[in-house]
């Protein structure tokens, strides 16, 4: 019995209809601002209207969880993070795999950024160790909660200095940015869009960035590379993916837009002042980068007894 529509002609007439990107986390994150950025340019690629959908909860799994027993037509893609992407699957209640999806296209690098007290006068990790010796009992660090890539930096850093932190998870990033404004806590690896607002009013102080490279948002705050930590490298990455089993004639046509977008020049520029930069690596290159990052984060899990 033969196919009434066999994937060349499925491919061939993509897209015949508005195109969905699922966002794991509420209006206004970074994951929601990227994917909109990118949506506009890639419907005009398309000649189609793509249309951002929020899904927030868990971390961003229940939105990734909606997409992984989607339809693989190319009509239902997520934004996923190194969050949804490579850390909630190791979580027992996540009921997909990171295997569940296909790579559609690299979106972008987000770096994370090191911020204290503006008043505990820390600019280095001499600063850091002395904030740490006024907390006999473990100097307590924020993050958007267990298991995201705030909360594995804190124990890399943790590692890194020989220092006792005690992890105090909130519910997002700007939250956990304003316990350490407020005292509520020492210090917090945060996204650069959601520490910017409180560097600029003085109320937090940048340390260092978990990028390779200084960024052009912050320049004039080091890498931890910098400060003798080659390892502190955490990019809280942003990809577009597919449902499992995506034709790869209708990959490539959704990776062509989403690189046509990443090339624009004012995308890049937006994407700058959100602390994140555009990711132009092949999607075949970011296949091994997923796999890479899915194995290293699971190590790190497996080693400091995590369970989430």
């Amino acid at each position: 019995m033969g196919l009434a529509h066999p994937p060349q002609a499925r491919a061939a007439s993509f897209p015949s209809r508005p195109i969905t990107i699922i966002v794991g986390s509420e209006a206004g994150s970074s994951p929601d601002v990227l994917a909109r950025l990118v949506a506009s340019d890639m419907g005009a690629a398309l000649h189609q209207s793509i249309i951002v959908e929020n899904k927030p909860g868990a971390t961003g799994a229940i939105g990734a969880g909606y997409v992984a027993s989607a339809r693989p037509d190319g009509y239902t893609l997520l934004m996923g993070t190194v969050s949804n992407i490579a850390l909630s699957p190791l979580s027992r209640t996540v009921h997909y795999k990171s295997g569940d999806f296909t790579v559609v296209s690299p979106v972008a690098s987000v770096p994370l950024v090191l911020v204290t007290a503006y008043g505990a006068n820390v600019h280095d990790l001499a600063g850091i160790k002395a904030l740490a010796a006024k907390q006999p009992q473990g100097m307590a660090y924020s993050s958007p909660g267990i298991g995201g890539p705030q909360h594995l930096a804190g124990l890399l850093l943790q590692k890194a200095l020989g220092l006792n932190l005690l992890h105090v998870p909130y519910k997002s990033g700007g939250a956990a940015v304003l316990a350490v404004a407020s005292g509520e806590t020492q210090l917090t690896f945060a996204g650069v869009s959601a520490a910017m607002p409180f560097i600029h009013s003085k109320k937090v102080a940048p340390v260092f960035v978990t990028a390779t490279a200084r960024l052009q948002s912050l320049p004039q705050v080091p890498t931890a590379k910098e400060f003798g930590m080659p390892d502190l490298l955490v990019d809280n990455w942003h990809g577009l993916f597919a449902p499992h089993g995506l034709p790869e004639p209708v990959r490539q046509v959704l990776a062509a837009a989403v690189h046509k977008a990443l090339e624009n020049p004012k995308v890049q520029e937006k994407f700058t002042a959100l602390g994140a930069a555009v990711d132009l690596r092949s999607p075949d290159d970011y296949v091994g980068f997923v796999s890479a990052e899915t194995k290293r984060w699971a190590q790190v899990v497996h080693e400091n007894h995590i369970s989430f």
